[in-house]
């Protein structure tokens, strides 16, 4: 992606889509999923599957630090600005 002088960087769009209305971001969250190359939506589900429980089992060990609700809203509100509503 060439960069110009009207063009936002990744972290201001990622900004102004959490803007958005909760209809908007879910419209545009399934206009981008479109866009997507995937050949089997059921491997790419079960993939999923495989990493949440690879996630689950890595916390109930103590392998990874698990945040606060307050600390993540703290770290997006840091990176992309406080987000109202």
């Amino acid at each position: 992606m060439s960069a110009t002088a009207n063009s936002l960087t990744t972290d201001q769009l990622f900004a102004a889509v959490l803007a958005l209305p909760p209809t908007d971001r879910a419209k545009l969250a399934m206009i981008l999923e479109d866009t997507l190359d995937i050949d089997d939506p059921a491997e790419v589900a079960a993939a999923w599957d495989a990493e949440i429980k690879r996630r689950i089992e890595a916390a109930d060990r103590g392998e990874v630090k698990l945040l606060t609700e307050e600390e993540v809203w703290a770290r997006l509100d840091a990176k992309y600005g406080k987000v109202d509503g």
